[in-house]
């Protein structure tokens, strides 16, 4: 029986949660077949021991290390379904929320992911994620109200969700190996607007975030060097080079008013993350331009199409 659908969660020192979401996996109501990875990040709390022995018929992928978003890979190598559900393990799914996203991708072969709203376990009122939105100075937010509405529609980017096997086999990887994470998902955004396909949120369809304690080992000037660095990695590899020399002295405006900013806080580590940042991307550009290449030989728009998408409207909140 051909398998439509392939859950892939990755999972860091969080075997607890991520058997509560593989649980609920198991309890979908749907009339689609479907599989479950589960991608241990090289966890020390013995996950893979908790969801082998709980579950018997879930692929387990075990890693040595963390590499980041990158473990999705792992599994998304050894699927064969048509379409792939990639999240982190801290979530639980409602029950009917993989129909509707099947459904939408089978109707919209131009569409190449859908998401659904992340609503807070602990909070039934509070959205943690409502869509996106993405600035021309390359910085990005995730609307944590419901400020979209509730009818479908396009967005840039999102970290999550439901995709076709066919896209990322034209890529060759899901999220950026280089990246580890955070603005990884920018990057695979624009990657598939490149192809001219789209993007969209799916409010009606419903899973619950519970949090994840993963991100919660790395400090927060730490986090902020890797979206920095990421963003920038982006900003040069996605655009023309017309656009990326017309909007690089707004790109790096805006970042040294954050620093500026950051200062004026004295929030000095988180100052000198953005800094550092900087320099990396100043200092590995032959590593950024053959991305670039690589990248480009996918394009078929225009950057206009890709600017459809991009709003100045919420940077000023960020």
């Amino acid at each position: 029986m051909d398998v439509k659908v392939s859950f892939i969660i990755i999972s860091l020192n969080g075997g607890n949660v991520a058997v509560n979401s593989i649980n609920s996996i198991k309890n979908l109501k749907t009339k689609y077949n479907f599989n479950i990875f589960f991608v241990d990040n090289g966890s020390k709390d013995g996950s893979v021991k908790k969801v082998k022995n709980r579950f018997g018929d879930v692929k387990v992928i075990r890693l040595h290390k963390n590499v980041g978003t990158a473990a999705y890979d792992a599994a998304i190598k050894k699927s064969k379904a048509e379409y792939l559900f990639f999240t982190g393990g801290d979530v639980e799914f409602k029950v009917d929320m993989l129909d509707e996203l099947v459904d939408f991708l089978d109707n919209n072969p131009d569409v190449a992911q859908a998401a659904p709203k992340y609503i807070n376990y602990y909070n039934r009122k509070r959205i943690d994620l409502g869509g996106t939105w993405l600035s021309r100075s390359f910085y990005s937010g995730v609307f944590k109200n419901n400020a979209l509405g509730d009818k479908n529609i396009e967005i840039p980017y999102i970290g999550t969700g439901l995709i076709r096997t066919d896209t990322i086999k034209k890529f060759g990887y899901l999220f950026d190996n280089d990246y580890f994470f955070y603005g990884e998902d920018v990057d695979l955004g624009l990657r598939i607007r490149l192809l001219g396909q789209k993007i969209y949120y799916i409010p009606s369809s419903i899973v619950y975030h519970i949090g994840s304690a993963s991100r919660n080992i790395h400090k927060p000037y730490y986090l902020t060097f890797l979206m920095e660095r990421n963003l920038l990695r982006t900003f040069f590899t996605t655009l023309s080079m017309k656009n990326v020399i017309l909007l690089n002295p707004y790109v790096f405006l805006i970042r040294l008013i954050a620093i500026a900013r950051d200062l004026l806080k004295f929030n000095f580590m988180e100052a000198l993350a953005r800094i550092k940042a900087i320099f990396w991307v100043v200092l590995n550009l032959h590593k950024i331009i053959k991305k670039r290449k690589a990248i480009q030989k996918i394009r078929t728009i225009k950057d206009k199409e890709l600017f459809k998408f991009f709003s100045e409207r919420y940077l000023l909140k960020r």
